[in-house]
């Protein structure tokens, strides 16, 4: 059985850590036995402790922290690691420089991110990602950003994130709409996300104003509906003041980090995605899977998901407040579409996004990088 150990700088609840724990669901106990050394401890911590993965704490100052790279191999001796998997720069160059140090594993590097870096960090990702076994990228625009980016191509290893169908279809009792006093006649339409400069947020808010602004120019007149923005984050109290002077607080629910997705997607009837970068957007696949309709910003691998070839959701450019709103207020009013748009975007998560695919492909990334 192959031994991997993830590092974390902190253990949260975002979309790392997510897929972390699909991975682990599906090779954890099987193929390969999960570890996780963590910097700093966070809400992420009973995700992988219901799924018995050991926790380790390994103090991480700086992506140059020599002594946890010390640390690091004398950890991966200790546990007789295979694989070390890491997800952001600070853990990768870490594990990298124990490896120059003779820590003889191998390592990948997933890239969550879409972010252009600077010059700087141009540079030292060249030469760090020398040491790395591959490179997983987890969409084709991250792939390509690594190349601009002068990454040997043949380290690179796309791979997207998947999710498993059948745990976002199970019967779960949807309580969400009792619980916020929502009436069964509204159309409730939910976003899941970071409160993050990068997840637009500022401009879903512009979107939903102009929807109150215009609602008989969208065809509104008489339909009733409500937001909920899930999540939470350094911009929560924010946006929820930029609602609140846009008289939006009757429209929108803000009820913070929702431990239930799934409750609240049941109780959904419409997805809406809004970042300004995005490598793929997990997300949006799980609102696939749970059977809503998709409409998101064009921000980056999100194009690979919702197309026109896939016909399964509504793709609009990340600032266009009025193109937005028009697809809001589409789907709105038509039940037909968004029936439509729910049935492809389920075969196409089944098709290309299921996490079985993820993990194998993964899987075998492993067993290549073991030294």
């Amino acid at each position: 059985m192959l031994k991997v150990l993830h590092l974390l700088n902190y253990l949260g609840s975002g979309g790392s850590e997510k897929y972390i724990y699909s991975l682990a669901k599906k090779l954890h106990g099987k193929s390969c036995e999960f570890f996780v050394a963590y910097s700093e401890d966070g809400p992420g911590r009973s995700m992988f402790e219901e799924l018995g993965i050991t926790l380790v704490p390994l103090r991480m100052r700086s992506p140059f922290d020599t002594k946890a790279a010390m640390q690091l191999k004398k950890l991966c001796r200790q546990l007789s690691i295979d694989v070390i998997h890491t997800h952001f720069l600070r853990e990768n160059y870490i594990s990298v420089m124990s490896r120059i140090a003779g820590n003889r594993v191998g390592i990948i590097n997933t890239r969550h991110m879409l972010f252009e870096n600077s010059w700087a960090v141009v540079l030292a990702n060249r030469l760090f990602t020398r040491f790395n076994s591959r490179i997983i990228a987890v969409s084709a625009r991250v792939r390509d950003r690594l190349i601009k980016e002068g990454i040997d191509e043949n380290r690179i290893k796309l791979i997207y994130n998947g999710v498993d169908p059948a745990e976002w279809d199970c019967s779960v009792a949807a309580i969400f709409r009792k619980e916020a006093g929502i009436s069964e006649e509204d159309m409730l339409i939910t976003s899941v996300s970071r409160f993050s400069p990068e997840k637009g947020h500022d401009f879903i808010i512009d979107v939903i104003a102009y929807m109150k602004q215009n609602r008989s120019a969208l065809g509104l007149t008489g339909k009733k509906y409500r937001f909920v923005l899930a999540g939470s984050g350094p911009l929560h109290g924010a946006m929820v003041e930029k609602a609140k002077m846009h008289g939006l607080l009757d429209e929108i629910i803000f009820p913070g980090y929702v431990n239930n997705v799934r409750e609240l997607l049941k109780d959904s009837d419409i997805f809406i995605a809004h970042s300004q970068y995005e490598a793929l957007g997990i997300a949006i696949l799980e609102a696939m899977a749970a059977g809503l309709p998709v409409i998101t910003t064009d921000s980056g691998g999100t194009s690979e998901i919702v197309n026109d070839g896939g016909q399964n959701g509504i793709l609009v450019r990340y600032g266009d407040v009025q193109g937005y709103a028009e697809s809001i207020a589409l789907l709105i009013n038509d039940s037909q579409l968004r029936r439509q748009y729910a049935d492809n975007g389920l075969k196409v998560v089944r098709e290309r996004f299921s996490l079985d695919k993820t993990a194998a492909e993964t899987y075998n990334l492993y067993e290549m990088s073991r030294k």
